[in-house]
């Protein structure tokens, strides 16, 4: 369980999800994004909840059916060079 992660946001609305510590890869990943937070899944599993009031990171991730995450362990010299697991994102924002 981790309780922040950081975002890389590229050109055309591109974005990738920076976390800190390895993903569960045994059961599929998902993103779910509420209105003020981010659910990382791991089937059924919560894995973290992320507060998240940034609306132009909410805006990217709800426009894309999946998102590259790289994990950042805590202790590496340097950057992953590659996005390490690719997850799906669920819209769990209601409409107004």
């Amino acid at each position: 369980m981790f309780t922040k992660c950081d975002f890389i946001l590229g050109e055309n609305d591109s974005i990738i999800v920076i976390v800190p510590m390895a993903m569960p890869k045994d059961q599929p990943l998902v993103l779910e994004v509420h209105n003020e937070s981010i659910v990382f899944m791991s089937g059924e599993n919560r894995v973290a909840d992320i507060p998240c009031a940034r609306t132009d990171v909410l805006q990217r991730l709800i426009s894309k059916t999946k998102v590259g995450l790289v994990e950042f362990l805590s202790g590496a010299y340097r950057f992953p060079a590659y996005i390490s697991v690719v997850a799906d994102i669920e819209v769990m924002i209601e409409a107004a």
